[in-house]
């Protein structure tokens, strides 16, 4: 049993266009009696769950996001001062990589979106449709839980952490196995990351970062930084068009010869720290306090963790960067140039060369931050916050 009660959050989101949303809180209702009925009886574990109904929802230009969502899930977990949050809507939500969405419980945030709407084929009997609604939702919503208490798929296709590839997957989902729920308590309090500040804001941050290390490492790492380098095609694009008009300036050459290794890693390190911040700014999400100015455990996580990420991604890049201006001037710039191109010191030797590279590989990170901005928030979120579609 944990300490504490666990504070679990089912919010009812609608379009805005719908006068009448009382079908959607019929089945979520419905299907949350036997959630808790599992939550609180099979798995014997402290969590309070209680619904309520969100503000309605206008569609962006391509539909209903699933990030939109998770911004609204954020917002709303931060206020009620809730350690998970399941958000139910009757909706379609676009998908980054599939053609529909069923769920996306997002680990890194406690946040699970959820979607009705395919739930049941069109073909279906509607007379048994309104049971068939509420199992499968409940074994959606027992799915996503799971998922955001960081238990891995499991092969048994009666598991509730099956993976689903289709609606009619959740039908055969009934179960969770003794070593699941042993899993499960233990990993609740560590991950509802449900405390807020009292007094001092910096000491309650270093505090919780410090104490969630692996936490903030395992979500960096899930985000996984080299699928992220692929989707900032803008980023690398901006970044090799100046370093290669650097690479053919004497001037450059000349840095590279004489700048000495402490100069370089303060140059390095101060070119990664302002690429981060702007690549956080980009592409975070909005992390919001509480009314009274309180910040949550789980917005500090949700912070370190995409820094981290975004870090370890630009540290991809730099030596991507490297190793690709190293091998042109090993194999495109003449021995004999490189002796003689440089002022007072030799350009062609093997420490020049190593500097030249680590200098230019630098400049293409933090030239590079500044266009990846431009890139499409939405991709490199989803690699961010939402690896786990359903």
């Amino acid at each position: 049993m944990t300490k504490r009660t666990i504070a679990l959050g089912v919010m009812k989101l609608s379009v805005a266009q719908k006068q009448d949303h009382s079908a959607l809180d019929t089945l979520t209702e419905a299907a949350m009696v036997a959630f808790n009925q599992v939550v609180q009886k099979t798995l014997d574990i402290e969590v309070s769950s209680f619904s309520f109904t969100g503000h309605s929802l206008t569609p962006s230009r391509q539909g209903y996001q699933a990030l939109d969502f998770v911004q609204i899930g954020i917002n709303e977990k931060t206020e009620r001062k809730l350690a998970f949050l399941l958000i139910v809507t009757d909706v379609e939500i676009a998908a980054a990589s599939m053609s529909y969405l069923l769920a996306l419980p997002s680990q890194l945030t406690n946040v699970a979106v959820i979607s009705t709407r395919r739930l049941v084929d069109h073909g279906e009997d509607k007379l048994l449709q309104k049971g068939l609604r509420t199992e499968r939702l409940t074994t959606i919503m027992l799915h996503c839980f799971g998922r955001l208490l960081n238990l891995s798929y499991t092969k048994e296709p009666t598991n509730y952490l099956a993976r689903v590839e289709m609606s009619d997957d959740l039908d055969a989902m009934r179960h969770f196995t003794v070593i699941q729920q042993q899993q499960m308590v233990k990993n609740l309090p560590q991950e509802a990351n449900d405390r807020y500040s009292r007094g001092g804001k910096l000491t309650f941050i270093i505090r919780h970062i410090l104490g969630n290390l692996p936490r903030i490492f395992r979500g960096a790492i899930r985000a996984n930084p080299l699928r992220i380098t692929t989707k900032l095609p803008t980023m690398i694009a901006t970044a090799l068009s100046v370093i290669i008009v650097l690479i053919f300036g004497g001037e450059t050459w000349d840095f590279a010869a004489s700048v000495s290794y402490g100069q370089l890693t303060v140059f390095v390190i101060t070119s990664f720290l302002a690429a981060s911040f702007v690549l956080y700014r980009a592409f975070s999400f909005r992390l919001i306090a509480t009314r009274r100015g309180q910040t949550s455990e789980s917005s500090v996580v949700t912070a370190a963790a995409t820094y981290l990420a975004l870090v370890l991604t630009l540290i991809c890049m730099f030596f991507m960067f490297g190793v690709l201006m190293y091998g042109v001037v090993v194999f495109v710039f003449p021995d004999a140039l490189m002796s003689t191109w440089t002022s007072d010191k030799d350009g062609a030797t093997f420490a020049a060369h190593m500097r030249l590279a680590a200098f230019l590989a630098a400049v293409g990170v933090l030239s590079g931050s500044l266009g990846g901005s431009a890139d499409s928030r939405s991709v490199v979120r989803n690699v961010l916050f939402a690896a786990d579609e359903t």
